[in-house]
C-alpha cells in the first residue's frame, strides 16, 4: 500500500468517525471530539488534494476546516460548562463546598 492510499484511508476512516461522533450528539464533549477529528480529515484531504493537484478538494476541504473550527468555538464552551457543574456536583457531595 502506498503513502497515497494509507492517507486516503486515514482521511475517509477520520471523516466517518467524525460524523459518528458529531451526528451521535451524545454530550457536548463528544461532539467537540467529532469536530477536532473532522478538523485533522479535512487537512488529510488537503494534503490529499494539494499532492495530486486537485484545487477543488483542497478547496472544499478548507471550507470544511472553517466550519468546524467555527463547530469547535460554538461546542467547546458548551462542553467546559458542563464538566464544571459536574465538578461543582461531585464537590456539594463530598461536602467541600456549598451546593448551587
Amino acid at each position: 500500500m502506498d503513502e497515497l492510499m494509507i492517507l486516503r484511508t486515514f482521511a475517509a476512516v477520520t471523516t466517518v468517525l467524525a460524523a459518528w461522533l458529531v451526528a451521535a450528539n451524545m454530550n457536548a464533549r463528544v461532539t467537540v471530539a467529532g469536530f477536532i477529528i473532522f478538523i485533522v480529515a479535512s487537512i488529510a484531504w488537503m494534503v490529499d488534494g494539494w499532492l495530486e493537484t486537485k484545487a477543488s478538494l483542497v478547496i472544499q476541504n478548507v471550507i470544511l476546516l472553517v466550519i468546524n473550527v467555527i463547530g469547535v468555538w460554538r461546542w467547546l464552551p458548551k462542553a467546559r460548562k458542563k464538566r464544571n457543574v459536574r465538578a461543582a456536583i461531585r464537590k456539594a457531595r463530598r461536602g467541600e463546598g456549598t451546593p448551587c
